[in-house]
């Protein structure tokens, strides 16, 4: 007779035993990906990859209902099969964030996810323990345009030399984009936004001007916001499409997002990583001239400067624009010469004080003091450095925190927001 009609009953658990669990792994997700049918863009780059990532994905969201992104930065040979398989079932679009640290990475995870379009954002200084020069790292980088199926297009950097070099190992077809007169989809006009964050205007296979708005800020960012706008472009976006859906795109936690402290000084969270072409970036953006505040000492209260004491007319004192620069790690020997080079940059950017924390950060704050920087400290750990700054803030002060990720340097901003609670 037949059986009654009930749940069907769970599969028994079982062991595949395999000789190299990892290469199982890529092998299962790029199957998985293929009866997918999903499209795949890939993101890689020294720097701003995440960032670049996050923007891709906010543009193509504009049209497409289903898009999908790497978590976090999972974008190793574990994360991005893993993410592949979270998807398995799912035909949208995948914005997949590619890292490495070793030459051959990115050829591998090239050839798990099968992109149809690839992007390397940037080549900088970075992994000098496993490379020797920055063009190795140019040419591991450049494994996703060699490793790009010839029907697939390659996204191209057009401000950066290093990137234009790598893309002529993609037989297919190629799109620049960037600031540069060569780009066919070209950002120009950057600009602050007038109540922050940033704004520029992009212009695709010079078509008419759209106007570009979002809530990061630095034209690093404007740069990664552009790449994620060409991406999408390149998979068929409308770019006013593009531009509407990046509009509220926030920075990330510990990739610059603000935060209050006490006495109306504010904090530039850049905790998550540090290199040097990132920092050099956020130099030149906290050198740019910022507001003035309040002075506590001419009877205006903080947050009320259009209401000037009866005792004394109200005055305004600059801002100051403090760096707080952790150790940069991974860079090998080259590591003192980074940090030194970092420090005179900061220098001769004007900033106002400098506090170095680490060993490497010392040496940082040190080649600052002897470049003419009027104001450096130097901090053993993340917790030295908050109490030699929570004394002396002030109204207006700007801060950024910026080191690798092992420094662990959000734990004196975490200090600071407790003593400004």
């Amino acid at each position: 007779p037949p059986k009654p009609p009930g749940p069907v009953p769970a599969a028994p658990p079982f062991l595949l035993e395999v000789e190299d669990p990892t290469a199982a792994l890529g092998a299962l997700a790029r199957d998985r990906r293929i009866r997918s049918g999903a499209t795949i863009a890939a993101i890689t780059g020294s720097v701003g990859k995440t960032t670049a990532k996050e923007a891709a994905a906010a543009a193509l969201a504009s049209t497409h209902p289903a898009v999908f992104r790497t978590p976090g930065n999972r974008n190793n040979q574990w994360g991005l099969p893993l993410t592949l398989l979270a998807h398995a079932d799912d035909p949208g679009i995948g914005v997949l964030e590619l890292g490495m640290s070793a030459p051959g990475e990115i050829r591998s995870l090239t050839g798990i996810a099968l992109p149809q379009a690839g992007l390397v954002t940037a080549i900088a200084e970075a992994h000098f323990e496993h490379f020797a020069s920055i063009e190795e790292i140019a040419r591991a980088k450049g494994e996703l345009y060699e490793a790009l199926p010839t029907n697939s297009v390659a996204l191209v950097n057009a401000d950066d030399a290093r990137v234009v070099a790598q893309s002529r190992r993609h037989s297919g077809r190629r799109i620049r984009y960037g600031f540069s007169d060569a780009a066919e989809v070209r950002g120009s006009d950057y600009r602050p936004g007038p109540e922050g964050g940033l704004a520029f205007t992009v212009r695709a296979f010079g078509g008419a001007p759209v106007p570009v708005r979002c809530g990061l800020e630095g034209r690093h960012n404007a740069a990664n916001v552009l790449a994620g706008l060409a991406l999408a472009v390149a998979l068929e976006v409308p770019l006013a499409a593009a531009a509407a859906g990046v509009r509220k795109l926030g920075p990330l936690p510990g990739r610059g997002d603000r935060r209050p402290l006490r006495n109306g000084a504010v904090a530039v969270d850049e905790t998550y990583n540090s290199s040097p072409a990132a920092l050099r970036a956020v130099i030149a953006e906290l050198a740019a001239p910022g507001p003035s505040a309040p002075d506590p000492d001419s009877g205006t209260a903080p947050g009320k400067a259009d209401r000037p004491s009866r005792r004394a007319p109200s005055r305004r004192i600059p801002s100051r624009r403090i760096l707080v620069a952790g150790d940069m790690r991974e860079l090998g020997d080259r590591g003192p010469a980074f940090h030194e080079e970092c420090g005179r940059l900061a220098a001769a950017a004007g900033l106002d004080r400098i506090v170095g924390v680490g060993p490497l950060g010392t040496l940082l704050a040190e080649a600052a003091a002897a470049a003419g920087a009027p104001d450096t400290a130097v901090a053993t750990d993340p917790e030295a450095a908050a109490d030699l700054l929570a004394p002396d803030l002030r109204p207006g002060d700007r801060l950024v925190f910026k080191a690798s990720r092992a420094v662990g340097l959000e734990r004196a901003l975490a200090r600071l927001a407790e003593e400004s609670a």
